[in-house]
């Protein structure tokens, strides 16, 4: 096993290891290099859904997505995110992503990380961002640190309720019935959160999901969330990666926010397994 950096940033790729075969030593190492990069990318994985269910789950109990209809049929810990048509519909969740987010934070118990299989790619687009939300907190002036450490904010799932999404047209027509079954309420988590392996602070707001502070003004937390926003999104924050056909990645959605870049021509594949690790309570 050979463990290299991606970036300064963030980010290790992973190589000469089968996860689907793995030992208590090789486990304590990677779980190891996880903390450190927040990223692992192990290239050339071919693991079938139940392995890759059985590897998630040394990490810890596997949650479920609450968008249950595209969870793999009979292994309902597996998601799939897949552009793939079949009778007129997308075979998996095709729009998984397309806003900066950190995963399950509209849960009261949101993810612990989320892992990532890549089945098939297409030619061009697809990639992925991630942002470093500990580098983001730290690099903010001290009076916003100060102001904003106290503060907690709401979180939804419910794109209705967020102007600064839209919902995408696979969904479009069932949008008022999909948002009002799935988490219908908000959750409250701190604009900072401390990591609970590391004691490291980041900040714990995204686009995708965060809609307000709890007791500010209505404008005055929109405007504080655009600042923390446009901060925690600056290029020196950011790992992009080009996904290659068997990459598997994992990342650390307690300090963390990604993003997935689009770009997959109408027409081509790009299908991926995700399973997601049950986490803890943000404090």
């Amino acid at each position: 096993m050979q463990i290299t950096p991606l970036s300064e940033i963030l980010g290790a790729e992973v190589t000469g290891l089968n996860l689907a075969d793995i030992d208590d030593a090789a486990f304590a190492a990677i779980h190891d290099a996880f903390l450190t990069h927040h990223i692992l990318v192990f290239r050339d994985q071919d693991l079938s859904p139940e392995q890759q269910a059985a590897f998630s789950r040394r990490f810890g109990p596997l949650d479920i997505h609450v968008q249950t209809k595209s969870q793999m049929p009979g292994i309902p810990e597996v998601q799939v995110l897949s552009t793939k048509v079949v009778n007129g519909k997308y075979v998996g969740s095709p729009a998984a992503g397309d806003y900066w987010h950190s995963d399950l934070s509209y849960t009261d118990i949101p993810t612990l990380c989320t892992l990532l299989h890549a089945r098939a790619l297409p030619e061009e687009g697809g990639d992925t961002e991630w942002s470093n939300m500990h580098l983001a907190y730290e690099t903010l002036p001290e009076k916003t640190r100060e102001r904003i450490a106290p503060l907690r904010a709401r979180h939804t799932y419910n794109r209705l309720r967020n102007p600064r999404v839209t919902v995408h047209e696979a969904h479009r027509d069932e949008a008022k019935a999909r948002y009002a079954d799935i988490s219908p309420d908000d959750s409250i988590h701190p604009v900072v959160r401390t990591h609970p392996k590391t004691g490291r602070k980041a900040l714990y707001v995204s686009p995708r999901f965060t809609i307000g502070i709890e007791d500010m003004d209505e404008a005055e937390g929109q405007a504080l969330l655009d600042e923390l926003f446009e901060q925690s999104t600056r290029r020196a924050f950011i790992y992009r990666h080009k996904w290659r056909l068997g990459d598997l990645t994992m990342w650390d959605n307690r300090c963390l926010m990604h993003l997935a870049c689009g770009g997959v021509p109408k027409g081509q594949l790009r299908h991926m397994n995700r399973t997601i690790v049950r986490g803890d309570v943000p404090y």
